[in-house]
């Protein structure tokens, strides 16, 4: 059955479009009447700010939900409901904030321990995002996880609850060297945590169309890694529009609907609901 799915954006460099990704994403799913909460998984919050709130006021946040799973499943329901937001964009937020390093320190407690909170694999600190996302996947069609850059404990959960991950990489020189850092993380939760993992895509953002150097990079990227991994066919455009959107917190769907960026994400969009 399609749809119900888990994605996670990833990658270890910084401005590559992580946060514009994810936010645009979800903004194309739900305009195509997909249910979709995002899940901001970065201690800097930019997802959170990308919609219009600021992280720091924010009282009830991914952290709460982490330590929640971990100390009192329980209640882990009744804290999900209370920590979503209903945003005006129709997607839901779980936001997040620099308190997420509270959770984030006892995961590695729980690491360096080797402790398991109940006794089952499912517990590990590692599968500990599986379980709110197992929680969220009965009442959503698509579930976007924004990634942080480091590849520690926060990314390797959100690989480990995914069922896809995207890998977005800049149109720029040197750009796609963190690929093969990415694809070895991948290939490590694959291997230990989560073996239906799947890479649906590389996706080429930043991209001008007139530069040869963007077109460049593009075939070197197809060239490289076509072979075994999906490339979008579909880079998603440059355009400062994309960089204003989420001061006025919205995204490029509501802030410039009929710009480039726009109906790349809308192609972006479309090849997601192919998913199987």
């Amino acid at each position: 059955m399609r749809g119900h799915w888990i994605i996670s954006i990833t990658n270890s460099k910084g401005g590559v479009g992580k946060t514009t990704s994810a936010l645009n994403l979800g903004a194309a799913l739900s305009a195509a009447s997909k249910k979709v909460p995002l899940i901001d998984n970065d201690p800097q919050g930019s997802l959170t700010a990308s919609l219009g709130y600021t992280p720091a006021e924010q009282k009830r946040t991914l952290n709460h939900l982490l330590l929640a799973a971990v100390d009192y499943p329980e209640d882990l329901e009744m804290q999900i409901d209370r920590t979503i937001i209903k945003t005006d964009s129709g997607m839901d937020l779980i936001p997040c904030n620099k308190r997420v390093a509270d959770a984030a320190a006892r995961l590695q407690v729980m690491q360096l321990s080797q402790y398991n909170a109940v006794g089952e694999s499912d517990r590990s600190c590692e599968k500990v995002m599986a379980i709110i996302t197992n929680l969220l996947r009965p009442r959503y069609d698509y579930i976007i996880i924004d990634c942080g850059l480091k590849f520690e404990l926060l990314t390797v959960n959100a690989l480990a609850a995914a069922d896809y991950c995207i890998i977005p990489v800049q149109a720029h020189f040197l750009a796609s060297e963190g690929i093969p850092e990415v694809l070895e993380l991948v290939r490590s939760v694959q291997a230990k945590f989560n073996p239906t993992l799947k890479i649906a895509g590389i996706l080429i953002t930043m991209y001008q169309s007139k530069p040869q150097l963007c077109e460049s990079i593009r075939e070197s990227v197809v060239d490289v890694y076509g072979a075994k991994i999906n490339v979008f066919p579909h880079p998603i455009e440059y355009s400062i529009k994309l960089a204003e959107a989420p001061a006025a917190g919205q995204s490029i769907l509501v802030y410039r609907p009929k710009n480039p960026a726009a109906a790349s994400y809308r192609h972006l969009a479309q090849e997601v609901l192919q998913l199987e």
